[in-house]
């Protein structure tokens, strides 16, 4: 038995440093969990801030009306506002196309004499 003894105190002692490292390993685990929820804290105040500051510019431009103003309605005037702002863009787009192949005489186009115009213009506003 005595032979025995010295193994049975070799292995308690591994046994307890496993449980150790089991013990440190457990409060590691629950400060990551802890450090994970203040980062998803932080972000989701965050994202408040910034979705209230939003809204209230959307609620300055929609003025005094915006409390009568539903959630929905508000993002059918937006993509409305969207919608004929692209058609706009299209229009301006063809628009230019179409001034830059119009030519007088010297070759020029007309899109060409208008960023004369506007150059001239902007140096004399300068």
């Amino acid at each position: 038995m005595a032979t025995d003894e010295p193994n049975n105190k070799q292995t308690q002692l591994i046994k307890n440093r496993i449980a150790k490292i089991e013990e440190k390993e457990k409060q590691l685990k629950a400060r990551k969990r802890a450090e994970l929820n203040r980062l998803n804290q932080q972000k989701r105040k965050q994202r408040t801030k910034r979705l209230i500051e939003k809204g209230a510019e959307l609620e300055k431009i929609q003025g005094d009306q915006a409390p009568q103003i539903t959630a929905e309605e508000t993002r059918n005037w937006l993509n409305h506002k969207l919608a004929i702002n692209q058609h706009l863009i299209l229009e301006y787009q063809r628009l230019r196309n179409y001034t830059a192949h119009v030519t007088y005489e010297d070759g020029t186009s007309v899109l060409d004499h208008y960023h004369t115009y506007q150059d001239k213009k902007n140096n004399r506003q300068n």
